[in-house]
């Protein structure tokens, strides 16, 4: 991160804290569940603000898009940003407020029915999980959040017939089941969508696109051919869907999504809100 991000990041994770502790109060009383909503409503929000930042776009204009997605004058470039908007907002809602429900869970099984003693180190190792969630691990996601907006924003700009190249850093970082699959090439539509960066956890690999007829001159000196292609069965299933293609930053795989049956109507209830807010279908 650059001293602006970290700045950013710390503020938002701050945020998050206050929060917390918010929660952590309520958990004794009728508050509880509005505390753990308000906790998820803050991540869904910062989550949404950086797809926005790579999708190139002000928040308030993706909000001012979703609300009016109905409107019968919008551009063919507004209905393809606001598919892509839709897409992440939908995944995003349901992250976070599943990920700030994994921090909650844990926060019941550490606590049982003791009640928290402020002043305690029990507090602080409570304060310990919370910045593992919201600090850490959302680093990390926000980044790539972030950079499945950019790589989507980058391919409404290409045309059907627009080639896209997938490379690696080509450094020592590289997984090697990446590194397998540097060189390969395919047009926008023929494209998989697993391999669309961000294709794994904190992945740095990227597209190069390729216009016709500088792909004519350039495709025979990259290996790679949809023929040859095959998908490494390390690749985690998280990242299979992109945002490019109006799919999930985090697939279902994800295992935040894993909660328990007698939670799943408070959390539904937290989504259908948060849907609304964001002017997408409230259904849940």
């Amino acid at each position: 991160m650059t001293e602006e991000q970290q700045a950013e990041h710390d503020s938002d994770y701050q945020s998050l804290v206050a929060l917390f502790i918010q929660l952590l109060k309520s958990l004794r009383n009728e508050n509880k569940d509005e505390a753990l909503y308000a906790l998820s409503e803050l991540r869904t929000e910062i989550a949404f603000k950086h797809v926005v930042k790579g999708l190139g776009i002000e928040v308030d204009n993706a909000i001012q898009l979703l609300k009016n997605s109905e409107d019968e004058n919008l551009t063919q470039q507004e209905k393809d940003l606001i598919d892509r908007l839709t897409a992440a907002i939908l995944n995003l809602i349901d992250f976070s407020v599943c990920e700030e429900y994994q921090l909650y869970d844990e926060v019941l099984d550490m606590v049982g029915d003791t009640d928290i003693d402020f002043n305690s180190d029990e507090y602080d190792e409570l304060l310990a999980v919370c910045k593992k969630y919201n600090d850490q691990y959302s680093a990390i996601e926000n980044s790539d959040i972030e950079y499945a907006g950019i790589v989507a924003a980058m391919w409404m700009k290409m045309s059907a017939t627009d080639y896209a190249v997938y490379w690696t850093q080509n450094d020592t970082k590289v997984r090697p089941w990446h590194m397998a699959l540097q060189g390969y090439a395919a047009p926008r539509d023929e494209f998989p969508s697993w391999m669309i960066p961000p294709i794994e956890y904190n992945c740095r690999c990227f597209l190069e696109i390729l216009e016709v007829p500088r792909a004519d001159a350039k495709l025979s000196q990259i290996k790679g051919s949809a023929k040859d292609l095959v998908k490494p069965k390390q690749l985690n299933s998280v990242y299979s869907e992109s945002l490019a293609k109006c799919g999930r930053i985090f697939g279902s795989t994800h295992s935040y999504f894993s909660v328990k049956e007698e939670d799943t109507g408070m959390l539904m209830g937290f989504v259908s809100r948060l849907r609304e807010k964001y002017y997408v279908s409230a259904e849940v």
